[in-house]
């Protein structure tokens, strides 16, 4: 038989246990809150870095395509044959990386345009400036997909100083650099080929001959401006990437690539010169170009790797921060589970003691000899009124004490017993 209050204490016990066990559901769902959130930003780093990488892999394939396409431009406005087989281990080259990444970059049918237009260039240039228009379109297309490279692979959009500073250098700048020295060169030669002024000539031959070489200097000054620029940038985004980077420099060999690449720039394009106040001569141009262009192709390559390395960094770092959420997820579930099994186990418990009832607490009372109970006085171990031993009265000493007073009142009256 339970106790009175047995069945409060049953139906609070659920409650009692509950309060703990949604304690821990709120745990749990805050952990996963969390970890939903962690995990989201850093699979989206972890993704964005390795599209990244893809577009470094995409940017040193060019950069095989790039001087060779340079270099035949330039044999063609000299007049020199220009070798199809120059252009074959480059043209697949930048296939193969076309093929792996051209369907995420969305670069394909740029580079199905390019190639067609490199394979379709004449391999002797008779006509200059024919030539030099014809290459020219094919290295814009070169360009442009340089930019489409950079900005598909979310390198160009990325927040992290070091990354950005180092692929304007290398996916932008430097490119332009050796195309605008290209073309520089090739604008020196042409206008070499130019006649001199015949003073004595004709007015109106005097003026044709004045403009074309009004013209060529300025296109000269242009190009030669534009090479001075894009080296500039290429150091002012090497010192903003330094100044940005966690060591505060980079490795010997890429900074031994830029003084060398800085020096031939400024050789071939010397800063705060921006006019020609006479055509330069072809020879002189043509080996400071050739200088400047090689400086370019043995930086490149080293300033690409050290960009695929911070973005390596950056990487394993967000693919840690992952690691780390699921950790800390399944500590939380598994601590979860246990403090609901013990939860259930400790309800359980509680609703065997309270059904049960307590334990015997002391001596009980032993029955009589008819199943009654010995009354509440002598020999009953329980009575602490009266010390347990023979009571001379009789009976119950209460009683007895009564009887004995009501006698001795009747005999002060005078009534008999």
């Amino acid at each position: 038989m339970t106790s009175p209050g047995s069945g409060s204490r049953l139906r609070s016990a659920p409650l009692r246990a509950f309060a703990p066990l949604a304690l821990q559901l709120i745990t749990v769902i805050s952990v996963i809150a969390l970890f939903a959130l962690v995990w989201g930003t850093r699979s989206d780093d972890s993704d964005l870095h390795s599209r990244e990488r893809d577009g470094v892999e995409y940017a040193k394939a060019l950069d095989k395509l790039l001087p060779a396409l340079v270099n035949a431009q330039s044999n063609a406005v000299s007049g020199k044959p220009v070798k199809k087989e120059d252009f074959a281990e480059s043209l697949n080259a930048v296939a193969e990386v076309d093929e792996k990444f051209g369907s995420d970059f969305g670069t394909s049918n740029r580079w199905s345009g390019l190639r067609a237009r490199i394979e379709t260039l004449p391999e002797q240039g008779g006509d200059q400036n024919g030539a030099f228009k014809n290459y020219g379109e094919a290295t814009d297309l070169l360009l442009a997909l340089y930019q489409r490279v950079a900005q598909a692979s979310g390198l160009r959009s990325d927040a992290d100083g070091v990354i950005s500073y180092l692929q304007d250098a290398a996916l932008e700048e430097i490119p332009l650099a050796v195309v605008w020295a290209g073309r520089y060169q090739d604008q020196a030669v042409i206008a070499g080929g130019l006649p001199d002024l015949a003073r004595d000539a004709a007015l109106e031959t005097f003026n044709d001959q004045l403009s074309q070489i009004n013209n060529a200097l300025t296109s000269l000054a242009v190009s030669r401006q534009l090479v001075s620029e894009s080296g500039a940038d290429v150091a002012a985004d090497m010192a903003s990437a330094v100044d940005n980077s966690d060591s505060g420099t980079f490795s010997t060999t890429l900074l031994q690539n830029l003084d060398n690449f800085q020096r031939g720039v400024e050789t071939l394009a010397p800063p705060g010169q921006t006019t020609l106040n006479s055509l330069p001569t072809a020879n002189t141009v043509t080996s400071q170009r050739i200088a400047a262009q090689e400086a370019a192709v043995a930086l490149s390559p080293t300033l690409l790797d050290e960009l695929g390395k911070q973005i390596d960094d950056r990487k394993s770092t967000a693919d840690t921060g992952r690691i780390l959420a699921i950790a800390l997820l399944v500590i939380a579930v598994l601590a979860a589970i246990a403090s609901f099994v013990l939860i259930l186990l400790g309800g359980r418990r509680s609703r065997a003691e309270s059904i049960d009832g307590p334990g015997p607490q002391g001596p009980q009372a032993q029955p009589g000899p008819r199943g009654q109970q010995q009354p509440y006085g002598q020999g009953n171990p329980d009575y602490a009124g009266y010390p347990a031993g023979p009571d001379q009265m009789g009976g119950d000493p209460y009683l007895n004490n009564l009887d004995a007073g009501r006698d001795a009142r009747r005999e002060r009256v005078g009534v008999p017993r």
